[in-house]
């Protein structure tokens, strides 16, 4: 039987959100964020929360910082918005050696 994931916060740049092309649906992707995790059934070990500026400014992407739990490893991941937060949610997903 496998761990549980580990806890985990993830921040989402609101003025990224809000710097994207209307036809990109920046202001709705962190409903498609919690929608991508929720088919992985990783709803319950993760919070999606849109912060503020995160100082890296992606022409077309949105800047997410990845908190795990135990507060060691945090990153920063830059999402292609088109991909409806799966990109992210496959990250998440993913084993922890696989992370950068």
């Amino acid at each position: 039987m496998s761990a549980p994931p580990e806890p985990t916060e993830l921040l989402v740049c609101h003025r990224c959100l809000v710097r994207l092309e209307a036809s990109a649906g920046g202001v709705d992707l962190p409903r498609r964020l919690r929608e991508a995790l929720a088919a992985r059934g990783l709803t319950e070990h993760t919070l999606v929360v849109a912060s503020g500026c995160l100082g890296e400014c992606p022409r077309g992407r949105v800047s997410v910082l990845v908190l795990p739990g135990s507060g060691a490893g945090a990153h920063l991941r830059l999402i292609d918005p088109a991909k409806d937060g799966e990109d992210l949610a496959e990250h998440v997903a993913s084993p922890r050696a696989a992370r950068p």
